[in-house]
């Protein structure tokens, strides 16, 4: 999708968004083969299937999409740094999805499943051991819940250990989010546009911290790789009351984050 610009590309995205939107919709996930090779890895660990995994991802990466065409649609307007945010999440979901699905070996497909799974334990119990508890009363049901999530991580470990890893290992897979995009990113692409999917994960990661230089690489107008490039700074800046402009920018429209765009689609 290169070769075509903003207002054609933005129109065919939708297109496969809205089809992948009545795919996901409703309560259940789309019926697994029983004879295929997914159904017999739900049947080894029905607790922790690769389905799941998978799945999860999935909607996880149609729902933000959705959103951010819904958003295009009613506002009109390319914000330099809000649809980052939430594409960071739709990439991460849609590659999830191909990490755990593209091991050819039935044992790293439930690794990858049990990575994601313990991951979620790990990260619930710490958000239950943050939760204020000012009685007795809220404190036990906290430390309640937090060992259903250490009970969760202990199963994950007895798997693990049914797939031949030692006692204690299982429990402590934790998901690297950007081993997995570079492992997806690898899967049926051309060789020649792998590196996009790492460069816009960096470029969205960048703007869900807040960090500066993510705007600054989207407003500057020469190739970052090749010649000088003009760098913005304070002196580009002017300050009115209740508003700052950069550069003359308030949003960036659709040709300044075309270089990123590009390299995207």
């Amino acid at each position: 999708m290169a070769e075509k610009n903003w207002g054609e590309r933005i129109p065919y995205m939708d297109d496969m968004v809205r089809n992948w939107e009545k795919r996901t919709s409703g309560t259940n996930p789309e019926r697994i083969d029983p004879d295929s090779s997914l159904g017999a890895d739900d049947r080894l660990f029905p607790e922790f299937t690769v389905s799941s995994a998978a799945w999860h991802g999935l909607i996880t990466a149609v729902e933000h999409t959705g959103f951010v065409f819904t958003a295009l649609a009613a506002t009109r307007t390319m914000y330099p740094s809000a649809y980052y945010t939430v594409l960071r999440t739709a990439l991460l979901g849609a590659a999830q999805a191909v990490w755990v699905l593209e091991p050819k070996a039935r044992a790293e497909r439930h690794r990858r499943a049990l990575t994601i799974a313990a991951t979620n334990a790990d990260e619930r119990r710490k958000f239950v051991n943050d939760l204020p508890a000012a009685t007795d009363e809220l404190r036990a049901l906290r430390d309640a819940q937090a060992a259903q999530q250490s009970q969760v991580l202990a199963d994950i470990d007895a798997a693990a250990q049914r797939l031949g890893y030692a006692a204690g290992k299982g429990a402590l897979w934790r998901l690297n989010a950007t081993e997995v995009i570079k492992k997806a990113a690898a899967v049926d692409l051309d060789p020649t546009v792998r590196d996009a999917p790492l460069m816009f994960w960096r470029m969205t990661s960048g703007h869900v911290h807040g960090h500066a230089y993510t705007r600054w690489l989207q407003i500057e107008r020469d190739n970052p790789q090749g010649r000088e490039r003009r760098q913005l700074g304070a002196r580009h800046c002017r300050s009115r009351p209740g508003r700052t402009r950069c550069g003359g920018v308030r949003h960036a429209d659709l040709d300044r984050v075309e270089a990123v765009g590009r390299a995207t689609y």
